[in-house]
């Protein structure tokens, strides 16, 4: 999956010399934890920055509520570019999904605006991330899901799917996680479509597979 996908294209931004109240306004009015921000140019709009809700909070005064109702445009009329972040991290359109959930977590952000041939092309936040790992993991399609135990050097795919399509069970997704092995094992969870027919799990156990949790 890459970040085309999830991102938001309509991005809304700020210019650099917006007051600080005035994106406080705004954040707390579209419900927003950033802002990219961007400088008009004779060929479009640049990427000069990124204001984050925190920035925001650290430019007033400290018996202000920046988000309260008290505030007005004009409350901090320091412009954004005095706190925003100036060296930007950003991804491209083609940037995988699991290599942007990376980015921001070593770099402890919560938003990337995503760049096209350098200029403004989306944002992908956090948020978007989590919808992406509910998507791959079919978290919303109900269904059943089993976790099971293996032989680190036997996979269990392959029996999975075979006894899926002699039982005519569909797979919505699958995911392995090997951090038992140094155990000598790893753990698989596959969510099945709808109900699972009486003796799939007795099967699953023949194959030589230990049933760790099941919910349906």
């Amino acid at each position: 999956m890459f970040v085309e996908k999830w991102m938001n294209p309509e991005v809304i931004t700020v210019p650099p010399d917006a007051t600080i109240s005035y994106v406080a306004v705004e954040m707390g009015r579209r419900k927003f934890r950033h802002f990219p921000v961007v400088e008009s140019t004779g060929t479009g709009n640049r990427l000069v920055g990124i204001v984050a809700k925190y920035d925001i909070a650290r430019g007033f005064p400290g018996d202000l509520n920046p988000f309260s109702i008290e505030v007005t445009e004009e409350s901090v009329p320091r412009p954004v570019a005095s706190l925003m972040t100036k060296k930007v991290i950003t991804v491209t359109p083609d940037c995988t999904i699991e290599d942007a959930a990376r980015t921001l977590h070593v770099n402890r952000i919560g938003a990337l605006p995503v760049l096209r041939e350098n200029r403004l092309a989306g944002i992908i936040t956090e948020s978007d991330v989590f919808e992406a790992l509910i998507s791959v993991t079919a978290a919303k399609s109900g269904g059943t899901r089993i976790m099971i135990e293996s032989n680190a050097l036997d996979n269990p795919a392959p029996a999975i799917i075979r006894l899926c399509q002699d039982r005519r069970v569909t797979i919505l997704s699958m995911l392995c996680f090997r951090e038992n092995r140094l155990r000598g094992t790893d753990l698989s969870i596959f969510r099945f479509d709808g109900r699972i027919p009486p003796g799939f799990l007795p099967d699953i156990a023949k194959l030589g597979y230990r049933l760790v949790s099941v919910e349906r």
